[in-house]
């Protein structure tokens, strides 16, 4: 069973499953002009497709396979390539690259939830802490993940290098010197290398334990 998978640079990257397989990579070129990128990938144990920006502050949004159109074979999935560029009498077309520069599907960063086990997650370069954890079932707490609450304040015991710039909702909540410290707020970090996280465990009825 094959998927296609759409890119359009400058704009997002679509980046299926670990288990997924890109066979084939296109060029979409209309008139010359690269406007998509297109990647037949064989399925499978995929359950979703992940769309995400290009550009700050890199959204992402998870699409479940059962909402894709799916191939039996590949040949059937190059004809739906086909289909796709024609437009009449105009200059479009697909120019077919080497699977070995399908290398536009974002690096992979580990993420060490140490205040869950250790708990380890392998996720797209420029993912957002809050979302992964919220996903993979990390345990940063949380109560509004838009910046308003502060709740999901955390400390970034390895790897603050990998974290993005502060933003200001999270200069409402946390001090200088927390920021010195290594602390962030997971709701409003992005990750783009290895780091480990860990936070204040909360008690029965969602309060922080004091140390």
């Amino acid at each position: 069973m094959y998927i296609i998978l759409t890119s359009k640079p400058g704009q997002y990257r679509s980046l299926a499953d670990n288990d997924t397989v890109v066979v084939e990579a296109y060029d979409y070129l209309f008139y010359g002009r690269l406007k998509a990128v297109y990647e037949v990938a064989r399925l499978h144990d995929g359950t979703a497709v992940r769309i995400t920006e290009t550009d700050p502050p890199y959204v992402s949004n998870d699409i479940p396979l059962k909402f894709l159109d799916k191939f039996d074979t590949l040949e059937a999935a190059r004809a739906e390539l086909e289909q796709l560029i024609r437009y009449g009498n105009l200059d479009a077309r697909l120019q077919r690259r080497d699977t070995a520069d399908t290398a536009e599907q974002p690096a992979m960063v580990e993420i060490t939830f140490v205040s869950n086990n250790d708990k380890q997650v392998r996720v797209p370069k420029n993912s957002n802490l809050l979302r992964v954890s919220i996903k993979e079932q990390g345990g940063i707490p949380f109560k509004c993940g838009g910046g308003l609450c502060g709740t999901c304040k955390c400390l970034i015991e390895e790897g603050r290098e990998h974290t993005d710039d502060i933003k200001p909702k999270e200069r409402r909540h946390l001090t200088p010197s927390d920021f010195e410290a290594g602390y962030r707020m997971a709701c409003q970090t992005f990750v783009n290398g290895n780091i480990k996280v860990s936070w204040q465990p909360r008690d029965k009825q969602g309060n922080h334990h004091r140390g």
